[in-house]
């Protein structure tokens, strides 16, 4: 049987309002690199990027062109100034053998990133595939060191995927990482080189990739070889300080205009107002929302931008709502109760519909006096 692992390249898209603008490089600097957008605090060229760390090398020698983070190889695929996130292309570590338990190649790559940039342990899992495999992923969380792993045991690969199709530990495991970490290394290797293992395939492979990209079953394995690159997330922020820090320094504060800060676990992210969008960390911040570019979002009458929202101009024989102005009302909506004055013997006052006791109307009652 040909086992065969799919693998799926996909680009996050932001789901927020803010999505509905593009994301925008500093005035007179380049905004795209190939098909990836580069948006401010990230740059291609001198003066277009926040600080060295946020600098976007473009590769034009390929087609399309290809971004890499600073002057390293670490490919990008995906820029969210939204999520505080770049999705990134890193190479599988491979541990092959022949039918004999000889070793016929290994490769084990790194990852590093410098701060402000971490390795996401809530959109990346570590997983290992192999009949004869055990993987341990090793990071560092400044000068601490953390080690996670798992082990994949089978007598045949093909048939562990068709009995299962899951990677639950045959054939294929998983785990989640610690968080924090700016670095990784993986130690990939075999129990017994394979020799107990009844299939043609002897190669084990170990990798970091984004949660839900990557699937194993039965499609596709000769994708999954040392030279396969997938995705994985890179938490980015901007410095180290918390936003209440962070703020007490306007000129160097990232929050622009109509913008709000939002801590990280160390450092901050920029978000736009409610009802504003664009890129936080621009000179001139995010900008207004005008709603009368959409569909009439009033029930009727006619609507009037405002600065982070909107009112609703009412047609005649109406008025809003207060307080939000959204809404429009009868402008009579009040019913006026009609007086009705009845004299008996026991000198009964009663109203349409209800009484008057002591300035107070009572519904269907009536009170002598």
């Amino acid at each position: 049987m040909v086992v065969v692992v799919t693998i799926l390249l996909a680009t996050p898209t932001p789901t927020t309002a803010q999505s509905l603008l593009p994301p925008q490089a500093l005035p007179g600097c380049p905004d795209h690199c190939g098909n990836l957008t580069i948006p401010y605090p990230f740059g291609i060229g001198s003066d277009c990027y926040l600080d060295y760390r946020f600098n976007i090398t473009c590769d034009i020698s390929t087609q399309p062109p290809t971004a890499f983070l600073m002057k390293g190889n670490l490919k990008i695929t995906n820029i969210s100034p939204y999520d505080g996130e770049l999705q990134v292309l890193q190479f599988t570590s491979s541990d092959c053998y022949d039918a004999q338990g000889n070793s016929t190649g290994w490769t084990s790559p790194e990852l590093w990133v410098p701060p402000p940039y971490t390795i996401s342990e809530t959109r990346n899992v570590f997983v290992a595939v192999g009949c004869d495999t055990y993987a341990f992923f090793i990071g560092y969380r400044r000068e601490e060191k953390y080690t996670t792993g798992c082990m994949s045991k089978c007598d045949n690969l093909g048939k562990a995927i068709a009995q299962h199709d899951t990677c639950s530990g045959v054939g294929c495991c998983q785990t989640k990482i610690p968080s924090g970490l700016q670095n990784q290394t993986v130690t990939l290797g075999s129990f017994n080189n394979y020799m107990d293992v009844r299939d043609s395939h002897r190669c084990s492979y170990a990798f970091l990739v984004q949660e839900g990209e990557f699937n194993f079953n039965s499609t596709s394995f000769p994708e999954l070889n040392n030279k396969t690159r997938l995705p994985a997330i890179i938490d980015w922020k901007i410095g180290n300080e918390s936003c209440d820090t962070a703020a007490k320094k306007k000129s160097t504060f990232g929050c622009k205009a109509n913008s709000f800060c939002h801590n990280q676990s160390s450092g901050y992210i920029c978000l736009c107002r409610s009802g504003y969008e664009g890129n936080p960390y621009l000179p001139g911040g995010c900008q207004d929302i005008d709603e009368c570019k959409a569909p009439n979002p009033c029930s009727m009458g006619s609507y009037i931008n405002t600065a982070g929202n909107y009112t609703c101009k009412c047609p005649k024989g109406y008025k809003n709502d207060y307080p939000d102005k959204i809404r429009c009302i009868k402008a009579n909506g009040r019913a006026k109760l009609s007086l009705l004055l009845i004299i008996s013997l026991g000198g009964c006052f009663c109203i349409y519909n209800g009484c008057w006791v002591k300035g107070k109307v009572e519904l269907g009652s009536c009170v002598r006096t």
